[in-house]
This record gives C-alpha cells, sequence and structure tokens, in this order.
C-alpha cells in the first residue's frame, strides 16, 4: 500500500496517477480536500490559463473564465476527487513516520499506520517563513503573514507595508490599494514581471523550448520587462533562476501613485519602519509576503535538504536517501506555472514506484485517466 499525505492538487494528482496504473493507495489529510485553498486571500486567481492549470485527465468546467478564482479552483479539486473517487481520508493529521523492518510505520491523529511507500504532498501553506525585522518588538502594529491576509477589510483607514513583492505580495499590495489603503510595498532583492498569458498552445510550446534548450539560449529567450525606473529592478542573476510576477498591476500602481516602492527595511520602531536608503515612512500594520518552507516535519529527520531548505530528490521524486520517500510540490519550475508541469511531475514519480519496488502483489482496478 502506497500512502500519500496530503489532499491539494499535488496528492489528487498522484492518487489519481497510481489509480490508473493499478497501483492500490491511500490519501490522509489533516483538514478537507484542498485546505489550503479555503484559506488563501479573496483576491487569488489562477496566474496560469485553466487549460494548462486542470489536473491530469479532467478539464476545468467550460464556465470558468480563463483565471479561475480561488473558491473555483477549490471546487475543482473537490470535483476531481469526487470524479476518480479517490480514497481520501480526512482530519487525519501525520505527526511522524519512520521506517521500521523495512517498512512505513506513520504515526498519526488517527493511530497507527503502516505502508510500503510514502509520498509526502503537503506542499507549503502550513509552513510560512516568518523572518525577523530589526525592533519588530517594538512595532505597535500587527505584523502578519500573507497566509493570514484575506482581504483589505480590517486594514481600511490605515497604513499597511508589505514585504517582498513575489506574486502574493504584489497582489496583496495591488489589493490594498485598489480599496483606498496606503500603501508601501518592500523590494528586497528586485522583481520579475512577465504579461498574463493569453494562449495555451503558446505556453506549452514556451515551457517545453525553456526545459529543452541550453540554459544560455534559454535564457537569452526569456525576456523580463524592466521597471527599475519604478523602483522594481529586475533580480540579479539568470532570469531561468527567478519564478516571475504574473501581470503588470503592480508596476501600474506604483507609476499611478497607488503604491509607494521602498528597499529592504532595516529597523522598526513604534509605528515607523526605517529602510536601508534612509528612507522613514510611518505605518499602522505590516504584512510579511516572504514566502514558505516545505511543510515536511513529520519526515525531516530523514531528509538531507540543499542550501534553500529544498529536499534533496532524485529525478522520479524520491529522497536520495530512501527511494520508498517520494516528495512532491516542494519545488517549483521557474519556466511555467506548477500546475502546468504537475501532470509531468506525477508521472514520473509513479514511474519510480516499481511494482517490484514496492512488493505488490494484488492491483486494483483502474481509472481511465486521459493523457
Amino acid at each position: 500500500m502506497i500512502i500519500i499525505v496530503g489532499a491539494g492538487p499535488a496528492g489528487l494528482a498522484m492518487a489519481a496517477e497510481l489509480a490508473r496504473r493499478g497501483l492500490p493507495c491511500r490519501v490522509i489529510e489533516r483538514g478537507q480536500a484542498g485546505e489550503s485553498w479555503y484559506h488563501h486571500y479573496d483576491r487569488l486567481r489562477l496566474h496560469t490559463l485553466k487549460q494548462v492549470s486542470a489536473l491530469p485527465g479532467l478539464p476545468m468546467p467550460s464556465d470558468y473564465p480563463d483565471f479561475p478564482s480561488r473558491a473555483q479552483f477549490l471546487a475543482y479539486l473537490r470535483q476531481y476527487a469526487r470524479h476518480f473517487a479517490l480514497p481520501i481520508e480526512e482530519g487525519v493529521d501525520l505527526r511522524r513516520a519512520d521506517v521500521e523492518a523495512g517498512r512505513w510505520v506513520l504515526r498519526t491523529s488517527s493511530g497507527i499506520l503502516e505502508a510500503s511507500a510514502l509520498v509526502m504532498a503537503t506542499g507549503i501553506w502550513s509552513a510560512p517563513v516568518r523572518p525577523r525585522l530589526p525592533g519588530d518588538e517594538r512595532f505597535a502594529g500587527p505584523i502578519l503573514h500573507s497566509r493570514d491576509y484575506r482581504n483589505p477589510q480590517p486594514f481600511r483607514g490605515q497604513r499597511v507595508l508589505v514585504v517582498g513583492a513575489g506574486n502574493s505580495g504584489a497582489e496583496i499590495a495591488v489589493d490594498l490599494a485598489e480599496h483606498g489603503i496606503e500603501t508601501g510595498i518592500a523590494v528586497r532583492s528586485g522583481v520579475a514581471f512577465v504579461p498574463r498569458p493569453r494562449s495555451a498552445a503558446a505556453m506549452r510550446l514556451a515551457a517545453w523550448g525553456l526545459r529543452t534548450l541550453p540554459a544560455s539560449l534559454a535564457a537569452r529567450l526569456l525576456q523580463r520587462r524592466d521597471f527599475r525606473h519604478l523602483g522594481l529592478p529586475l533580480p540579479p542573476g539568470s532570469p531561468l533562476a527567478h519564478y516571475p510576477v504574473v501581470g503588470y498591476e503592480l508596476p501600474q500602481a506604483v507609476a499611478a501613485g497607488r503604491v509607494t516602492v521602498y528597499p529592504e527595511p532595516e529597523r522598526l520602531e513604534t509605528g515607523t519602519a526605517h529602510f536601508v536608503d534612509g528612507r522613514s515612512a510611518p505605518f499602522d500594520a505590516i504584512i510579511l509576503a516572504t514566502g514558505y518552507r516545505p511543510a515536511l516535519d513529520p519526515v525531516a529527520h530523514l531528509l538531507d535538504y540543499d542550501t534553500g531548505g529544498r529536499p534533496l530528490l532524485d529525478r522520479y521524486w524520491r529522497s536520495r536517501t530512501n527511494p520508498r520517500l517520494v516528495c512532491i510540490g516542494y519545488t517549483y519550475p521557474t519556466t511555467e506555472g506548477w500546475l502546468q508541469a504537475l501532470g509531468r511531475v506525477v508521472r514520473a514519480a509513479a514511474d519510480g514506484l516499481t511494482p517490484s519496488m514496492l512488493n505488490i502483489a494484488d492491483r486494483v482496478g483502474t481509472l481511465n485517466v486521459e493523457r
């Protein structure tokens, strides 16, 4: 038996792929299927077209817009689980996993489970990165992570600083500014912007080319628009190394004077942020759009990591130290959307879980998952 931990997009797609191959699995999820999508901010929409963002085997509904909303994508994930009758056990929290006598022993909130292979698909949402800002203990207002932001309503009449200019930080800053809230955004290391895609075929072709071309040629083909005149410089290094911000809404808001750009905060004082360029400005609240780390605590003692805190995996997404441990959803491509790459990822991961490795005697009924 293969146990998948997490019923988000990666876990659901992996379960469907295993079922298609007749490999028995069960999915455990500490919340509900699609849990993190219940909690994302209201404004969130997919950054990639629905035609390339659907999970393997089930297109998104035809009446969805090109860039589905958070609520629409959540409804789609629930539909996906029902459509393939995926074996999901909700409300089961994995606390620790160990290998004992060649088998996985999982200690969960519902008791002990055993498995021949373990697929971690817990994502990153439950593990926000919250860096300390010097002087944050003296800052009188709230300092929250972007994970806890839902909409501008609690910030009416306030001055808000968003720290971090990735997709979440950019969208939250624009969301606040569009609702009349005085907004600043701190850009620490540059930001690369790309236009919203218009063609699914072009997205697929571009992703294929950027994966297969030599890196030096791919980097020349990958154009990132430069907004340094607005205080939004490109990040250093190859454009292949940076995940882009999709859409030009933030540069447009900055150009219109609705969002003020600052560099990295140097320190905080009561109601004030001081920046490394010598400027200071008053703020009532700070939102840290500072990213996430892989939510792998139950198996952290069994993994090796790279310098960015991501697990070291082989080409089948298996741990380099244990081929019966698969980790999907913790490394995001910079040249295509994560959902766009997901079908390819789960097929490779399933390829690595061979029947001989798993010692599976019986097969289960297969699903007709189209390619």
